[in-house]
């Protein structure tokens, strides 16, 4: 994976999913995190980064249950929410920064 600071430091909003492959309510969010890219395209980034093969970051950002999405906006955590969220939650939250 390239440079945390890399990944959000772009000009569109970030949304972030931590996941685990072992985990349900993760594999869930697959089907919302495409909807997300196919509704929104360009104007947003969206990452998936796997617990288990990123535990220093995983650790750095308090990452306790999964999933757990966060939006980054201008390199600043905006947004966070633990749990399984439907495609209406996060582009509620994502519209306000369009």
């Amino acid at each position: 994976m390239e440079k945390f600071g890399d990944v959000i430091n772009v000009k569109t909003p970030v949304l972030i999913c931590f996941y685990a492959e072992w985990n349900e309510a993760s594999t869930y969010m697959n089907a919302v995190l495409r909807e997300i890219v196919t509704i929104l395209r360009d104007r947003v980034k969206v990452v998936k980064i796997d617990v288990d093969k990123n535990k220093e970051l995983t650790k750095a950002l308090k990452v306790n249950n999964l999933p757990t999405t966060i939006i980054f906006n201008k390199q600043s955590l905006i947004w966070r929410s633990e749990g399984f969220q439907d495609s209406e939650v996060l582009m509620m939250e994502l519209n306000k920064f369009f």
